[in-house]
């Protein structure tokens, strides 16, 4: 037998954790979880946790927003703790939301001095200009200026917000600004950041866009109810396109029609239950559905059978 020397650096793991709570958990969870575990002490990102470990960043904040809730992890002010009362270990903040600044706040002779004074400002400018095919009036060159010098976006990011507008069939400062708010919100301020994000939302519509052919409804654009349903499987329970698919065919079984609210309540179910593969997702819809066949102990429990009624409005 080879002798192996211990190694010196090493992570440890809670005998809790790995017994009960790892078995049960999403896979890329449990990887969030032991890098984060690793981290222990050090500041990090979470868009550097998601690079290293080849995830969207939308999946890593889910991921400590699962654990929080199963009182492995703690988050206050984004400083992550392990355990509810542990002392902290690992600090990993969120990007600050940037200082706001009024748009009218700003006169056009100091937009203007601006301009002639930074030359990455005068190419914003006129890059604008071509991409939204028309010359820029004072209001709309404020707006820009704005977004630069008051929510702190590079003239690349705001050049790269207004090549989004224009993709999304949307030329408008009007609705330039609000995806401004929303990006800066959600901390996406670098060139760099926003091009992940961009990339994530692309595999994300992707993914929307195989699930709706699946099930029959890709040849038409989605209502904003479908668009939430769709949103709230993928980035709130963090479910693939398979368990989607699947609580579809189970949809299909019970109720002969697509029903999203039906659905929903599969997936929630999934969701709170911590079942994330299509494998444990078979094992407890049998063990439900034979479940249905028998007396009620629990009131308050859900059956497949009742949601059908439900929605048939019998």
């Amino acid at each position: 037998m080879p002798f192996i020397s211990k190694a010196s650096d090493f992570v440890m793991v809670d005998k809790d954790f790995v017994l009960n709570k790892m078995p049960v958990a999403n896979a890329a969870y449990v990887k969030v979880y032991l890098y984060i575990l690793a981290l222990s002490g050090t500041a990090c990102e979470y868009s550097v946790i998601a690079d290293a470990l080849s995830m969207l960043e939308s999946d890593v904040v889910n991921a400590v927003r699962y654990w929080t809730e199963q009182g492995v992890l703690s988050e206050n002010n984004g400083t992550i703790t392990f355990g509810k009362t542990q002392p902290v270990q690992s600090d990993i903040p969120l990007s600050p939301a940037p200082i706001r600044v009024n748009k009218s706040d700003y006169t056009a002779s100091q937009i203007s001095d601006a301009v002639i004074a930074v030359p990455a400002l005068k190419d914003m400018m006129a890059v604008s200009e071509e991409l939204l095919q028309k010359p820029l009036n004072p209001s709309e060159m404020e707006t820009l200026y704005w977004f630069y010098d008051g929510l702190g976006l590079s003239p690349e990011a705001v050049l790269m917000l207004i090549e989004y507008c224009v993709s999304k069939g949307k030329p408008r400062l009007s609705y330039a600004e609000k995806v401004a708010l929303s990006w800066c919100d959600r901390g996406l301020v670098t060139p760099e950041d926003i091009s992940r994000y961009l990339r994530d939302s692309e595999r994300v519509d992707e993914d929307v866009k195989y699930i709706a052919d699946k099930m029959g409804i890709g040849g038409r654009a989605l209502a904003n109810g479908e668009e939430q349903y769709f949103s709230k499987w993928m980035n709130e329970f963090n479910m693939s396109r398979e368990m989607i698919l699947l609580s579809h065919e189970y949809c299909l079984m019970q109720t002969g029609k697509l029903s999203f609210p039906y659905m929903d309540k599969i997936l929630e179910r999934w969701h709170s239950e911590g079942i994330f593969t299509t494998a444990a997702a078979e094992e407890e819809h049998t063990r439900h559905k034979s479940k249905s066949k028998k007396p009620q102990s629990n009131a308050n429990e859900y059956e497949y059978t009742d949601l059908e009624q439900m929605l048939r409005g019998k």
